[in-house]
Protein backbone atom coordinates (compact mmCIF):
# COMPACT_ATOMS: atom_id res chain seq x y z
CA UNK A 1 0.00 0.00 0.00
CA UNK A 2 1.05 3.59 -0.49
CA UNK A 3 2.30 5.35 2.59
CA UNK A 4 -0.28 7.40 4.46
CA UNK A 5 1.41 10.68 3.54
CA UNK A 6 1.27 9.77 -0.15
CA UNK A 7 -2.44 9.01 0.13
CA UNK A 8 -3.15 12.19 2.06
CA UNK A 9 -1.28 14.47 -0.33
CA UNK A 10 -2.56 12.58 -3.40
CA UNK A 11 0.94 12.73 -4.82
CA UNK A 12 3.68 10.22 -5.50
CA UNK A 13 7.06 11.05 -6.93
CA UNK A 14 6.63 11.40 -10.69
CA UNK A 15 2.83 11.42 -10.55
CA UNK A 16 -0.03 13.74 -9.76
CA UNK A 17 -3.64 12.68 -9.24
CA UNK A 18 -6.47 14.04 -11.34
CA UNK A 19 -10.17 13.40 -10.70
CA UNK A 20 -12.22 13.31 -13.92
CA UNK A 21 -15.46 15.29 -14.15
CA UNK A 22 -18.68 13.30 -14.15
CA UNK A 23 -19.07 13.24 -17.93
CA UNK A 24 -15.42 12.44 -18.89
CA UNK A 25 -14.93 9.50 -21.24
CA UNK A 26 -12.07 8.03 -23.25
CA UNK A 27 -12.59 6.77 -26.79
CA UNK A 28 -11.36 3.25 -27.53
CA UNK A 29 -10.35 1.66 -30.81
CA UNK A 30 -11.07 2.60 -34.44
CA UNK A 31 -14.78 2.71 -33.69
CA UNK A 32 -14.10 5.20 -30.86
CA UNK A 33 -16.14 3.26 -28.34
CA UNK A 34 -16.75 5.45 -25.26
CA UNK A 35 -15.56 4.25 -21.85
CA UNK A 36 -16.59 6.34 -18.85
CA UNK A 37 -13.87 7.30 -16.40
CA UNK A 38 -14.47 6.69 -12.69
CA UNK A 39 -14.90 9.76 -10.53
CA UNK A 40 -11.86 9.10 -8.38
CA UNK A 41 -8.21 10.26 -8.47
CA UNK A 42 -6.29 8.83 -11.42
CA UNK A 43 -2.47 8.87 -11.54
CA UNK A 44 -1.00 11.00 -14.31
CA UNK A 45 2.69 11.50 -15.07
CA UNK A 46 3.83 14.93 -13.90
CA UNK A 47 5.26 15.87 -17.28
CA UNK A 48 2.13 14.71 -19.12
CA UNK A 49 -0.25 17.19 -17.53
CA UNK A 50 0.52 20.82 -16.92
CA UNK A 51 -1.67 21.91 -14.00
CA UNK A 52 -3.92 24.05 -16.18
CA UNK A 53 -4.66 21.30 -18.72
CA UNK A 54 -6.81 18.19 -18.72
CA UNK A 55 -4.81 15.03 -19.53
CA UNK A 56 -5.20 13.36 -22.91
CA UNK A 57 -6.65 9.88 -23.27
CA UNK A 58 -3.17 8.49 -23.92
CA UNK A 59 -1.74 10.23 -20.85
CA UNK A 60 -4.45 8.68 -18.68
CA UNK A 61 -3.65 5.16 -19.93
CA UNK A 62 0.11 5.62 -19.62
CA UNK A 63 -0.24 6.96 -16.08
CA UNK A 64 -2.46 4.08 -14.98
CA UNK A 65 -0.13 1.49 -16.48
CA UNK A 66 3.09 2.89 -15.04
CA UNK A 67 1.56 3.58 -11.64
CA UNK A 68 0.12 0.08 -11.26
CA UNK A 69 3.45 -1.45 -12.24
CA UNK A 70 5.10 0.41 -9.37
CA UNK A 71 2.24 0.14 -6.86
CA UNK A 72 0.08 -2.91 -7.65
CA UNK A 73 -1.27 -2.91 -4.06
CA UNK A 74 -2.32 0.75 -4.14
CA UNK A 75 -5.71 2.14 -3.20
CA UNK A 76 -8.26 1.74 -6.04
CA UNK A 77 -5.99 -0.85 -7.69
CA UNK A 78 -8.86 -3.06 -8.89
CA UNK A 79 -10.67 -0.10 -10.46
CA UNK A 80 -7.44 1.00 -12.16
CA UNK A 81 -6.85 -2.49 -13.54
CA UNK A 82 -10.40 -2.75 -14.87
CA UNK A 83 -10.02 0.61 -16.58
CA UNK A 84 -6.84 -0.64 -18.24
CA UNK A 85 -8.72 -3.75 -19.39
CA UNK A 86 -11.70 -1.81 -20.74
CA UNK A 87 -9.96 1.18 -22.30
CA UNK A 88 -6.27 0.30 -22.74
CA UNK A 89 -6.16 -3.44 -23.39
CA UNK A 90 -2.83 -3.17 -25.24
CA UNK A 91 -1.17 -2.53 -21.89
CA UNK A 92 -2.49 -5.83 -20.53
CA UNK A 93 -1.08 -7.59 -23.60
CA UNK A 94 2.26 -5.95 -22.82
CA UNK A 95 2.07 -7.21 -19.22
CA UNK A 96 1.60 -10.76 -20.48
CA UNK A 97 4.56 -10.41 -22.82
CA UNK A 98 6.72 -8.97 -20.04
CA UNK A 99 5.90 -11.89 -17.73
CA UNK A 100 6.94 -14.38 -20.42
CA UNK A 101 10.18 -12.49 -20.99
CA UNK A 102 10.99 -12.27 -17.29
CA UNK A 103 10.41 -16.01 -16.88
CA UNK A 104 13.51 -16.51 -19.06
CA UNK A 105 15.72 -13.98 -17.28
CA UNK A 106 18.41 -15.00 -14.83
CA UNK A 107 17.30 -15.25 -11.21
CA UNK A 108 17.62 -11.67 -10.03
CA UNK A 109 15.60 -9.93 -7.28
CA UNK A 110 14.71 -6.96 -9.48
CA UNK A 111 13.36 -9.20 -12.24
CA UNK A 112 11.39 -11.34 -9.79
CA UNK A 113 9.84 -8.29 -8.14
CA UNK A 114 8.86 -6.91 -11.53
CA UNK A 115 7.28 -10.25 -12.49
CA UNK A 116 5.38 -10.34 -9.19
CA UNK A 117 4.04 -6.83 -9.79
CA UNK A 118 2.84 -7.74 -13.28
CA UNK A 119 1.12 -10.90 -12.04
CA UNK A 120 -0.55 -8.93 -9.23
CA UNK A 121 -2.11 -6.65 -11.85
CA UNK A 122 -3.50 -9.62 -13.76
CA UNK A 123 -4.76 -11.12 -10.50
CA UNK A 124 -6.83 -7.99 -9.86
CA UNK A 125 -8.86 -8.95 -12.93
CA UNK A 126 -9.06 -12.68 -12.16
CA UNK A 127 -8.56 -12.96 -8.39
CA UNK A 128 -9.20 -16.71 -8.06
CA UNK A 129 -7.19 -17.90 -11.07
CA UNK A 130 -5.42 -20.95 -9.56
CA UNK A 131 -2.57 -21.02 -12.07
CA UNK A 132 -1.79 -17.35 -11.57
CA UNK A 133 -1.99 -17.71 -7.79
CA UNK A 134 0.39 -20.66 -7.93
CA UNK A 135 2.91 -18.77 -10.07
CA UNK A 136 2.73 -15.79 -7.72
CA UNK A 137 3.33 -18.03 -4.73
CA UNK A 138 6.28 -19.73 -6.38
CA UNK A 139 7.80 -16.37 -7.34
CA UNK A 140 7.47 -15.03 -3.78
CA UNK A 141 9.08 -18.24 -2.48
CA UNK A 142 11.93 -17.84 -4.96
CA UNK A 143 12.47 -14.24 -3.88
CA UNK A 144 12.43 -15.22 -0.20
CA UNK A 145 15.44 -17.51 -0.53
CA UNK A 146 17.70 -15.28 -2.62
CA UNK A 147 20.72 -14.48 -0.47
CA UNK A 148 20.52 -10.70 -0.79
CA UNK A 149 16.82 -10.76 0.17
CA UNK A 150 17.05 -12.84 3.34
CA UNK A 151 16.19 -9.95 5.67
CA UNK A 152 12.66 -10.08 4.20
CA UNK A 153 12.60 -13.87 4.01
CA UNK A 154 9.73 -14.38 6.45
CA UNK A 155 7.53 -11.71 4.86
CA UNK A 156 8.02 -13.16 1.37
CA UNK A 157 7.38 -16.71 2.59
CA UNK A 158 4.12 -15.63 4.22
CA UNK A 159 3.10 -13.88 0.99
CA UNK A 160 3.91 -17.07 -0.93
CA UNK A 161 1.87 -19.12 1.54
CA UNK A 162 -1.14 -16.86 1.07
CA UNK A 163 -1.13 -17.20 -2.72
CA UNK A 164 -0.47 -20.95 -2.66
CA UNK A 165 -3.24 -21.62 -0.14
CA UNK A 166 -5.68 -19.78 -2.37
CA UNK A 167 -4.57 -21.80 -5.40
CA UNK A 168 -4.91 -25.02 -3.40
CA UNK A 169 -8.65 -24.38 -2.97
CA UNK A 170 -9.12 -24.98 -6.70
CA UNK A 171 -6.37 -27.61 -7.03
CA UNK A 172 -6.46 -29.48 -3.70
CA UNK A 173 -4.34 -32.42 -4.84
CA UNK A 174 -1.76 -30.55 -6.94
CA UNK A 175 1.58 -31.99 -5.72
CA UNK A 176 3.71 -28.98 -6.69
CA UNK A 177 1.52 -26.64 -4.62
CA UNK A 178 1.56 -29.05 -1.69
CA UNK A 179 5.33 -29.34 -1.95
CA UNK A 180 5.89 -25.59 -1.89
CA UNK A 181 3.52 -25.17 1.05
CA UNK A 182 5.31 -27.98 2.90
CA UNK A 183 8.66 -26.31 2.27
CA UNK A 184 7.29 -23.07 3.73
CA UNK A 185 5.82 -24.89 6.74
CA UNK A 186 9.21 -26.51 7.33
CA UNK A 187 11.08 -23.21 7.14
CA UNK A 188 8.60 -21.58 9.53
CA UNK A 189 8.98 -24.46 11.99
CA UNK A 190 5.54 -26.05 11.54
CA UNK A 191 6.90 -29.56 11.04
CA UNK A 192 3.62 -31.51 11.51
CA UNK A 193 1.96 -29.46 8.76
CA UNK A 194 4.98 -29.95 6.50
CA UNK A 195 4.82 -33.72 7.01
CA UNK A 196 1.09 -33.84 6.25
CA UNK A 197 1.48 -31.85 3.05
CA UNK A 198 4.46 -33.88 1.83
CA UNK A 199 2.65 -37.11 2.62
CA UNK A 200 -0.34 -35.94 0.59
CA UNK A 201 1.88 -34.80 -2.28
CA UNK A 202 3.55 -38.21 -2.57
CA UNK A 203 0.45 -39.75 -4.11
CA UNK A 204 0.65 -37.46 -7.13
CA UNK A 205 4.39 -37.60 -7.85
CA UNK A 206 5.62 -39.97 -10.55
CA UNK A 207 9.33 -39.19 -10.40
CA UNK A 208 10.93 -41.85 -8.20
CA UNK A 209 13.84 -39.67 -7.05
CA UNK A 210 11.49 -36.89 -5.99
CA UNK A 211 9.20 -39.34 -4.21
CA UNK A 212 12.17 -40.78 -2.33
CA UNK A 213 13.44 -37.35 -1.29
CA UNK A 214 10.03 -36.27 0.04
CA UNK A 215 9.50 -39.59 1.80
CA UNK A 216 12.83 -39.08 3.56
CA UNK A 217 11.70 -35.61 4.63
CA UNK A 218 8.53 -37.06 6.12
CA UNK A 219 10.45 -39.84 7.88
CA UNK A 220 12.90 -37.32 9.32
CA UNK A 221 10.07 -35.24 10.77
CA UNK A 222 8.36 -38.30 12.23
CA UNK A 223 11.65 -39.30 13.88
CA UNK A 224 12.12 -35.82 15.31
CA UNK A 225 15.16 -35.01 13.17
CA UNK A 226 14.23 -31.37 12.66
CA UNK A 227 15.84 -28.03 13.52
CA UNK A 228 15.27 -26.87 17.10
CA UNK A 229 14.06 -23.49 15.91
CA UNK A 230 12.52 -22.19 12.66
CA UNK A 231 15.08 -21.87 9.89
CA UNK A 232 13.61 -18.48 9.05
CA UNK A 233 15.22 -17.19 12.26
CA UNK A 234 18.66 -18.07 10.89
CA UNK A 235 17.88 -16.83 7.38
CA UNK A 236 16.78 -13.45 8.76
CA UNK A 237 19.92 -13.33 10.89
CA UNK A 238 21.98 -13.68 7.71
CA UNK A 239 19.98 -10.77 6.29
CA UNK A 240 20.91 -8.69 9.35
CA UNK A 241 24.57 -9.64 8.82
CA UNK A 242 24.34 -8.52 5.20
CA UNK A 243 23.01 -5.14 6.36
CA UNK A 244 25.79 -4.79 8.92
CA UNK A 245 28.42 -5.59 6.31
CA UNK A 246 26.93 -3.14 3.79
CA UNK A 247 27.00 -0.46 6.50
CA UNK A 248 30.65 -1.09 7.30
CA UNK A 249 29.88 -2.84 10.60
CA UNK A 250 32.20 -5.73 9.88
CA UNK A 251 32.62 -7.10 13.40
CA UNK A 252 28.85 -7.19 13.98
CA UNK A 253 28.33 -9.06 10.71
CA UNK A 254 31.14 -11.49 11.47
CA UNK A 255 29.78 -12.31 14.93
CA UNK A 256 26.38 -13.24 13.50
CA UNK A 257 27.84 -15.38 10.71
CA UNK A 258 30.28 -17.20 12.98
CA UNK A 259 27.50 -17.94 15.46
CA UNK A 260 25.45 -19.47 12.66
CA UNK A 261 28.47 -21.37 11.34
CA UNK A 262 29.16 -22.82 14.77
CA UNK A 263 25.53 -23.86 15.30
CA UNK A 264 25.59 -25.56 11.92
CA UNK A 265 21.82 -25.78 11.45
CA UNK A 266 21.62 -23.36 8.55
CA UNK A 267 24.69 -24.64 6.72
CA UNK A 268 23.47 -28.24 7.05
CA UNK A 269 20.05 -27.41 5.60
CA UNK A 270 21.20 -25.11 2.79
CA UNK A 271 23.99 -25.24 0.26
CA UNK A 272 24.85 -21.55 0.42
CA UNK A 273 28.28 -20.56 -0.94
CA UNK A 274 27.35 -16.89 -0.51
CA UNK A 275 27.26 -17.43 3.26
CA UNK A 276 30.88 -18.56 3.41
CA UNK A 277 31.96 -15.90 0.92
CA UNK A 278 30.48 -13.17 3.12
CA UNK A 279 32.09 -14.75 6.18
CA UNK A 280 35.40 -14.75 4.34
CA UNK A 281 35.04 -11.09 3.43
CA UNK A 282 34.26 -10.23 7.06
CA UNK A 283 37.33 -12.09 8.29
CA UNK A 284 39.52 -10.59 5.59
CA UNK A 285 38.43 -7.05 6.40
CA UNK A 286 38.94 -7.85 10.08
CA UNK A 287 42.60 -8.64 9.28
CA UNK A 288 42.32 -12.42 9.45
CA UNK A 289 43.40 -13.66 5.99
CA UNK A 290 43.82 -17.29 7.05
CA UNK A 291 40.22 -17.46 8.28
CA UNK A 292 39.06 -15.70 5.15
CA UNK A 293 40.92 -18.20 2.95
CA UNK A 294 39.28 -21.11 4.80
CA UNK A 295 35.81 -19.60 4.35
CA UNK A 296 36.39 -19.00 0.63
CA UNK A 297 37.54 -22.59 0.32
CA UNK A 298 34.31 -23.81 1.91
CA UNK A 299 32.31 -21.66 -0.50
CA UNK A 300 34.11 -23.27 -3.43
CA UNK A 301 33.49 -26.69 -1.92
CA UNK A 302 29.78 -25.99 -2.32
CA UNK A 303 30.12 -24.39 -5.75
CA UNK A 304 33.46 -24.78 -7.57
CA UNK A 305 32.37 -22.11 -10.08
CA UNK A 306 31.62 -19.44 -7.46
CA UNK A 307 33.92 -16.81 -8.92
CA UNK A 308 33.95 -14.25 -6.05
CA UNK A 309 35.34 -16.85 -3.64
CA UNK A 310 37.99 -17.94 -6.14
CA UNK A 311 39.01 -14.31 -6.63
CA UNK A 312 39.22 -13.83 -2.87
CA UNK A 313 41.50 -16.84 -2.49
CA UNK A 314 43.72 -15.68 -5.33
CA UNK A 315 44.08 -12.22 -3.81
CA UNK A 316 45.12 -13.68 -0.45
CA UNK A 317 47.65 -15.97 -2.15
CA UNK A 318 49.09 -13.08 -4.16
CA UNK A 319 48.98 -10.27 -1.61
CA UNK A 320 48.63 -12.02 1.75
CA UNK A 321 45.41 -10.18 2.52
CA UNK A 322 42.18 -8.89 0.98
Amino acid sequence: MLENKEKRDLSVKGFRFWTPPADRIVEVGPEKRPVALPELPLPIHDQARPDAEEPSDDAIGKGLYDFLRQFPDCEHNTIYARLLRDAYSHYLADIGAQIVMLEHKEVDPAYIRRKISYMKILLLLDPENPGLLQRLGMSCYELALIFSELLDCRWNLLAAMGYLRRSLKALPAEPSILNFLAQIDYLLGDYPSAARRWQKALGGIDNEATRKALAEKVAGIEEGCVPEHPLTDDLEAVGVAIEHYAGGEIIEARLILERLEEAGTLTEEFSMPEFFYLLGMCRGRDDEPAGAFEAFDRALGLDPDFAPAAEGKDKILEEGRL
